[in-house]
């Protein structure tokens, strides 16, 4: 089968895509997935790279990426018939979701061993033209919630600026933050995405054409916002402390984010983790189908241009998800 793997840290080039890769065989607990499409998310150029806290231990060489969609096509000893129907990914079944972050494998493969419980179905009467949306869902999804149900803990009534509005976190934080209760959403893009912003239902501040820093002031008549998500940090961490009201918070997403500028002015800053679960993956069906998490994938790429689709997460302006085609 086809597989992308790289044997060293390093640039997009030690990315390689190899043609007689071995198809694994699934533990007792795992599905045998043959994999449609995977996600790519900035984690993939940071694990090949070695700056991720995830490379650390990671046994090269190695597979890349995290989230897919895809198709059932075996399972392991411990899962028969039976097993395989009560948690609906029965032979034939499409599925998504991403793997637990203890585990190090990829997905980037025509064929792929994951833990069932990393696995949720897709509905029925969603068109396989749809796949790639499904296959970008669960780690921006699943970050997501976790920023928004476990970490930030948004009040009814608050107003939180998001950096990254039009990004694939952003946009599942824009209507989950609105779920949770804020009045009013503000979030960071460049003006040519400012329309998608508004469209998810925010207040767009278009951060290449206007001072965002003063444009938060101007919105929130001097007062500054109760909440920050940052889903940029390096170069709005810093600024966005100022722009909280008395008593605000900020959670920064990167995981290696520093957070002592915030604590040492008595700032509450956190980082949010993953949780992983089949019910969280369920709740992202359940918003994606329903239309209230209208995640965007911007562009869908043949697995030889992986290198191309690793710099263009590495720019960090990429408008909803890239998605790389697997096998159709």
């Amino acid at each position: 089968m086809r597989e992308i793997r790289f044997d060293r840290f390093g640039s997009p080039d030690v990315l390689t895509l190899h043609t007689d890769a071995p198809v694994p065989e699934p533990a007792p607990d795992e599905v045998l997935v043959r994999v449609a499409f995977a996600g790519l998310n900035p984690l993939d150029f940071k694990i090949r790279d070695g700056s991720s806290g995830r490379a650390e231990d990671l046994e090269l060489p190695a597979g890349t990426g995290r989230e897919m969609a895809g198709t059932v096509i075996g399972a392991g000893s411990d899962l028969d018939e039976a097993e395989l129907g009560s948690r609906g990914l029965t032979v034939g079944t499409r599925v998504f979701g991403m793997r637990a972050p203890g585990d190090g494998r990829g997905v980037a493969a025509e064929v792929i061993a994951i833990s069932a419980d990393d696995l949720a179905p897709i509905p029925g009467e969603i068109p396989d033209e749809d796949l790639p949306r499904w296959a970008g869902l669960s780690l921006v999804g699943l970050t997501a919630i976790a920023t928004v149900r476990d970490t930030a803990g948004i009040e009814e009534g608050e107003t939180v600026l998001i950096h990254g509005g039009a990004g694939g976190v952003g946009q599942l934080l824009i209507p989950m933050v609105l779920e949770a209760g804020a009045t009013t959403v503000l979030a960071t893009g460049r003006s040519a995405n400012a329309e998608r912003i508004r469209e998810l239902g925010a207040i767009p501040i278009a951060y290449d054409t206007t001072d965002w820093v003063q444009e938060v002031q101007h919105l929130t008549d001097g007062r500054g916002v109760d909440v920050v998500l940052d889903t940029h940090y390096h170069s709005t961490f810093l600024p966005s402390l100022d722009q909280l009201a008395g008593g605000g918070r900020i959670v920064a997403l990167p995981s290696l984010a520093d957070l002592s500028p915030a604590l040492q002015r008595g700032i509450e800053a956190r980082i949010p983790a993953i949780v992983p679960g089949r019910d969280r993956l369920d709740r992202l069906a359940q918003g994606i189908r329903a239309g209230r998490y209208p995640l965007e994938v911007s562009e869908v790429l043949p697995m030889d241009e992986i290198a191309q689709a690793h710099h263009r997460l590495a720019e960090g302006h990429t408008r909803g998800k890239l998605v790389l085609e697997i096998s159709g």
